[in-house]
């Protein structure tokens, strides 16, 4: 096998932790363990010293419109920096600015582009509609102008446009967000998607016509098998059942559904954490308290990866109420690499969540998952039984396993381009 060099490009990378940064430093990781050398393009991050000569940090601006993060600076002639590196592929985490980027890049270079679409992000136009109509506003103008390619103009009548309700409006900016994300992927040697229902939804409502390859994230699951729950620093009473969730506190992730199922078991001796940090926070302990489960809910903030894997050996069940979405999330991987019991409501999600290890809630309020978690938690085999079935559905997601298939799709897109 011979030795690549590979650029990952990434909106959002290390310290930030999210599936994204984590799904694109477990592929660095296994590639460099394979002997590859993996360079990753991102902003500077605020605050942040970067020691790492691999990870090459661009001028960035906070973009304020959504979640105040730090957005890379890209502009004509950037991608001449990049000649130096040489590099035998790119890969953009991302369809935004560090992806235009990562297509200049390769068109400079003449090398493969492959792209992973993470994220259904027009699903977000609920919790933040600023963001997103303005984030399709600007990429229906940017893209044609930056990957020279046609327009994609919204597929609305003009005289019916009167007449469309919020529902139909949704839907009409959901369409345009997926063609605009197509049309990016259109642009690329290979698009990656984690799952089978986002490349269904890329191929048929976006008109994805690029290769597409389902290829979920792979976990390193070496950290949450060597974990010690006496290290979490959440502290567990005799007897009790911790109920845990992993994910940005933001409304998108609903965490304030598994608060609402709270008050349902109030006969029973559980704890609900919810782990990271998020603009959702406040609201959340608001929602506690008004619902007299504060004592029963744990806020825990952002943690080290050490933390969590110690949190998650801590507990008993794993629940996500995100609904319509995620894609294939990091999260399901560790608490299945921690043998853990998954209690979640979207239907379409399918990678990590078998009959062996998850069940599936018959509805997405906090009723609906209080009865499922009330019947698991009461059943100490059950429990038993899915936990078993965890460690093994984690299996099949090794890191090493999965990198082995992308490093193969690499180096196909490689000899291609060469032929």
């Amino acid at each position: 096998m011979s030795i690549m060099r590979i650029a990952f490009f990434i909106d959002d990378y290390l310290p930030s932790v999210h599936g994204v940064a984590t799904s694109t430093a477990t592929f660095r990781a296994a590639l460099e363990g394979m002997g590859h050398e993996v360079y990753v393009v991102a902003p500077k991050a605020e605050g942040y010293e970067e020691t790492d000569d691999h990870v090459i940090r661009l001028p960035s601006s906070r973009y304020y419109v959504f979640d105040s993060r730090e957005v890379a600076t890209i502009y004509p002639g950037l991608a001449k920096r990049f000649d130096a590196y040489d590099f035998d592929i790119v890969h953009s985490q991302t369809q935004f600015s560090l992806g235009v980027l990562a297509h200049w890049v390769a068109k400079r270079q003449n090398i493969p582009h492959v792209t992973t679409i993470h994220t259904l992000y027009t699903e977000l136009i609920d919790d933040y509609p600023l963001a997103v109509i303005s984030g399709l506003l600007a990429l229906s103008v940017a893209f044609p102008v930056a990957l020279k390619s046609m327009p994609v103009l919204p597929r609305v009548r003009r005289n019916s446009i009167k007449h469309l309700n919020r529902r139909d409006m949704k839907m009409a900016l959901s369409r345009q967000g997926w063609r605009l994300t197509a049309a990016f992927a259109n642009k690329c040697d290979a698009c990656l998607s984690p799952s089978k229902h986002l490349a269904r939804i890329l191929i048929d409502d976006g008109g994805l016509a690029a290769p597409c390859i389902v290829l979920p994230n792979g976990l390193d699951s070496g950290r949450y098998r060597r974990a010690n729950a006496a290290d979490s620093p959440v502290p567990k009473a005799s007897g009790e059942k911790i109920i845990i969730c992993v994910a940005r506190l933001s409304p998108e992730k609903r965490q304030m559904t598994l608060i609402e199922a709270m008050p349902y078991l109030a006969d029973m001796p559980v704890k609900l954490v919810l782990v990271g940090p998020g603009p959702s926070q406040e609201e959340l302990c608001l929602r506690a308290e008004a619902l007299g489960v504060a004592d029963r809910v744990i806020l825990a903030g952002q943690c080290s990866p050490e933390e969590v894997a110690a949190l998650l050996k801590q507990a008993d069940v794993f629940s996500l109420a995100s609904y319509h979405f995620d894609n294939q999330p990091m999260v399901f991987l560790e608490a299945a690499a921690s043998g853990l019991p998954i209690v979640y409501c979207d239907e379409r999600m399918t990678e990590c969540l078998t009959e062996y290890n998850a069940i599936l809630t018959d509805g997405i309020e906090g009723e609906d998952f209080a009865r499922v978690l009330a019947s698991l938690l009461s059943d100490e085999s059950r429990l038993a039984e899915l936990s078993d079935g965890a460690l093994k559905v984690a299996r099949q997601f090794d890191s090493e396993a999965v990198t082995e298939r992308l490093v193969a799709l690499y180096t196909d897109l490689i000899a291609s381009r060469s032929a």
